[in-house]
């Protein structure tokens, strides 16, 4: 029997820190020749010098990693990723906020030359107790964590941290893919999860806002404090040009209320003028940038 490739999804609800967990993992990949297929290649910033080329959906890295984009079909894209030889020694996806780990896993059933996979759910601290009792997300959130293998917990401070861990099944906790890579799985929940009956990305919407002018630091602050309720999640560049005529580019992540701005880099200025918003469905279309001077 041929030898079976590791697989680990990385979940958890939008905002968690999922692409930076699978970030540091590429820049330092403990020798391993890893696979990632994302939805989205501008999620990851994956460090200039560590890409070697890029051919259509795929982008290879310096120390043997690839990126592969899931484009419509996960199924597809497994199928075709574990095809190349020689094949990958792991396989890592990373899931939608909004989708539930259990059903990619049932999924990746599919690949044979694939082992079953494994879930590390990536868990926000500054909004777990939030997105558990949320009626919308609440369920979602839930799910996400009663199928884990392993857990990473990110922005918890210590009494954050031990509430969260009484209140949820008892799962190891990683610092890292590559720590759940290497650890033996020695839990799997024995209990019935109480997944929701729809798929709840259904009930999500993805779209991109285009900036087709600058507006000012002043136009900028007050839209990013105000998007409408429902707005789950917000990433990319805004071009910012004061009364002077200064421009600068800034980065934004907004992720349920919390509000992360900082100077883009020359990478992300490339990408300036596509907003990524996940929202409630009907809310996306109420995110429009200002126009400068109105």
């Amino acid at each position: 029997m041929s030898h079976l490739i590791p697989t680990i999804i990385v979940g958890g609800y939008l905002g968690a820190g999922k692409t930076s967990l699978i970030n540091a993992f590429l820049r330092d990949p403990n020798g391993l020749r890893a696979l990632v297929l994302v939805n989205d290649f501008g999620a990851i910033n994956i460090d200039a010098d560590l890409i070697e080329n890029t051919n259509g959906d795929t982008i290879a890295l310096t120390n043997g990693c690839a990126c592969c984009s899931i484009g419509d079909s996960l199924l597809e894209a497994a199928l075709d990723a574990t095809a190349v030889a020689p094949p990958p020694d792991v396989v890592i996806v990373e899931a939608s906020g909004v989708s539930q780990p259990a059903r990619i896993s049932d999924t990746l059933m599919g690949v044979g030359a694939l082992a079953p996979a494994t879930c590390l759910t990536v868990v926000n601290g500054a909004r777990a107790a939030r997105n558990a009792k949320d009626k919308f997300v609440g369920q979602l959130f839930r799910t996400q964590i009663a199928s884990a293998d392993f857990l990473a917990l990110n922005r918890f401070d210590t009494s954050q941290k031990q509430a969260f861990l009484k209140s949820c099944p008892p799962l190891p906790v990683v610092g890292s893919i590559a720590d759940a890579i290497g650890m033996e799985i020695r839990h799997k929940p024995t209990t019935e999860i109480n997944a929701p009956s729809h798929d709840p990305e259904h009930e999500f919407h993805s779209t991109v806002v285009s900036q087709d002018a600058p507006i000012t630091p002043q136009q900028f602050e007050i839209w990013i404090n105000t998007l409408p309720p429902g707005v789950e999640r917000l990433k990319g560049t805004v071009l910012t040009q004061d009364a002077s005529g200064k421009t600068t580019f800034m980065s934004v992540s907004y992720v349920q209320g919390l509000i992360d701005v900082s100077v883009a880099s020359s990478k992300q200025e490339a990408d300036y003028g596509t907003i990524v918003v996940i929202a409630r469905k009907g809310v996306e279309s109420d995110v429009r940038f200002p126009v400068q001077g109105a």
